[in-house]
């Protein structure tokens, strides 16, 4: 049996594996050693000398009460779930009349409670087996789930939701707060609170103050739990017992902030709030309204309007006056964007109809200036030519754009099937979960915040494209890519051999200048578009060329880079998911070339060597 150090809690084994040997002292601090209590032994995991010591009391006293306390008012069960050990709580839970419920320790809470607050996840497992209450609070009125939320044990809360928990309990006290509002109120977790809205949390709950969950990240001063309520459709305009919104309680805030620091500082929250509030109440009257309605369409349309006019400017005024219409343009594409909100807040998805706007608007004016400027000039297969590739890019812009990228889509159903199998599997550390979409995470995606689902081999979201890149689009964005390069490549092409047909007579550069910019206005600001267009489009397909040979993606580059290497080790160009470069062409334009492609849409890995051992057997030949 196994003996206990007094000083630093050391164990040390007797030699008589039946008795224990109190006159050893510890091989790490000389300090004497004794018999271990019942208690220390389900602290520190001694179920053998456990099981001695209740038998022996059994065996020269009264029936052991399996349910004694110690001086802190607790249990046996309440040390060994505190402390994980699992072995001792399988141990004691099979001793018939355990009190899986026991009230203990100050805050007077159960086992589960304990091993809640300590993220021991498989203990939690094993209670809920034996029929633990979860919903029993402790004297603050805090229960298992709930002090799991508190301590930002994501995956454990999850856990415990799938086991039964209701994500919206409310804390058994005065305020009768839920897990959500208590995040925004005390310590706002974004992971924490993307899962309880996955699994359903209801944003628009009130507390036993009258407060909403934006009412206490006003109150808290929490920006960024401000904004993701507001983005998922928080009633802005509920109000408090005392008739007071979230901007009321921020500007309440801003105040005794710019009071105390005697105005070099203010709430964090409160500018945002004023501008989301201010924007709410302002464009009501028609044609505004109708353009703040439908604020996607209208962010799409704004390049093109800007654009136009831009160019007709160019076209139809002389001097100053050119510079003049240039900023009117601008400024209408300022309202326009001032209508649609874009900049009240603001995000890659939000945005991302004014960034195709961009990409479309941009092609059909250059595409307008082609024919309208340079077109009789241009032999007409040339003209077909071109327009070949402005159907690629369109084709695949459309294709990009509204195809689904490769979302791991789940219901809440089998979210929660997910994590009790995870949970109940003992799953290895390596299979990652998506703490958001509450799955296993195959190899190579990643959860995207804008889609606010996990894409299979996330690329990037881009919004020129308003989409994620994955595996089921990434395909049709290269090949956007290609006919954007070589279509704009070759209006360039052309227009330089137009200009300088038109300048042919000129003597000096000088007289060159003068005279394009002065006849050709609009042709030369076409130029400048298409050059920028044509510069990041390029860089954009050297990069994408790159990664479907060596089985990189945009995403797992950036990783990559944030990886300290030896700089006088040679370079790898291969990704860790590379199987060597015709495979790689193979799989990524899913060729039917061979019996060992991968489909990353459709297949799952969850560790490399699946990887390299997998074959595809979809289109292998059977035998008769």
């Amino acid at each position: 049996m196994r003996v206990f150090c007094s000083t630093c809690k050391e164990c040390e084994a007797s030699t008589d594996p039946a008795s224990f040997d109190v006159t050893l002292t510890c091989s790490k601090c000389s300090g004497p050693c004794v018999q271990p209590s019942v208690f220390e032994c389900a602290q520190y995991g001694l179920v053998d000398e456990l099981k001695y010591l209740l038998e022996e009391n059994a065996e020269t006293s009264s029936p052991v009460d399996i349910n004694m306390r110690d001086a802190h008012n607790a249990t046996l069960l309440h040390w060994a779930s505190l402390n994980n050990r699992l072995l001792v709580m399988m141990y004691l839970l099979d001793v018939p009349g355990i009190d899986v419920n026991a009230l203990g320790g100050d805050l007077k809470s159960t086992p589960i409670y304990w091993a809640s607050h300590r993220n021991n996840i498989y203990a939690v497992a094993l209670l809920l087996e034996h029929d633990a209450d979860p919903a029993i609070a402790d004297k603050n009125g805090i229960n298992a789930f709930f002090v799991a939320v508190q301590s930002g044990h994501t995956i454990l809360a999850s856990y415990m939701i799938a086991m039964g928990s209701d994500v919206d309990t409310p804390s058994q006290d005065a305020d009768k707060s839920t897990p959500l509002m208590w995040l925004c109120r005390y310590k706002f977790e974004l992971d924490t609170m993307r899962m309880l809205i996955g699994l359903g949390a209801n944003v628009h709950a009130v507390d036993g103050n009258g407060y909403t969950a934006l009412h206490w990240a006003a109150a808290r001063d929490v920006p960024l739990a401000a904004k993701h309520l507001i983005d998922l459709g928080i009633d802005l305009h509920a109000k408090t017992p005392k008739g007071e919104t979230a901007l009321d309680l921020s500007n309440r805030v801003a105040w005794d902030i710019e009071d105390a620091s005697r105005g070099k500082r203010t709430a964090a929250a409160v500018g945002f709030l004023r501008k989301v509030y201010a924007y709410d109440q302002a464009y009501s009257t028609f044609p505004l309204s109708i353009l703040k309605q439908h604020s996607q369409m209208t962010g799409f349309w704004t390049p093109w309007v800007v654009l136009g006019l831009g160019g007709y400017a160019t076209h139809a005024l002389d001097g100053p006056y050119v510079v003049a219409g240039v900023l009117a343009a601008v400024a209408v594409g300022y309202a326009l964007y001032s209508v649609a909100g874009l900049g009240v807040n603001p995000g890659k998805r939000k945005n991302a109809s004014l960034m195709l706007g961009v990409n479309v608007g941009s092609t059909f004016w250059i595409v307008f200036v082609f024919l309208s400027c340079m077109a009789d000039r241009v032999p007409i297969g040339t003209i077909l030519f071109e327009m070949a590739w402005v159907g690629g890019i369109l084709g695949c812009l459309y294709v990009t754009t509204t195809r689904d990228p490769g979302m791991l889509r789940t219901t809440p159903d089998e979210r929660r099937r997910n994590i009790r199998e995870l949970v109940d599997m003992k799953s290895r550390s390596e299979v990652k979960l998506c703490t958001t979409c509450i799955q296993r995470r195959p190899l190579r995606s990643k959860h995207d915040a804008e889609l606010n689902g996990c894409v299979a081999r996330f690329d990037h979201f881009c919004p020129f494209v308003a989409n994620a890149v994955g595996a089921a689009n990434h395909t049709f964005f290269l090949g956007f890519l290609v006919c954007a390069v070589a279509g704009i490549g070759g209006f360039l092409g052309l227009a330089y051999d137009y200009l300088c047909d038109v300048v042919r007579d000129d003597v000096t550069y000088w007289d060159m200048a003068t005279h394009l910019t002065h006849d050709y206005p609009v042709v030369i600001s076409t130029c400048v578009l298409a050059i920028v267009h044509f510069t990041w489009i390029g860089y954009l397909l050297g990069a994408n060329i790159y990664g479907v040979l060596f089985a990189w993606t945009t995403n797992e580059c950036v990783l990559q880079g944030r990886v300290r290497v030896d700089p006088a080790a040679p370079m790898a160009h291969h990704s860790k998911y590379s199987r060597g470069i015709k495979q790689n062409v193979i799989d990524f334009f899913h060729l039917p070339i061979g019996h060992n492609r991968i489909d990353w849409a459709k297949v799952r890995f969850y560790n490399h060597a699946d990887i390299q051992a997998y074959q595809d057997t979809t289109d292998a030949p059977h035998e008769e």
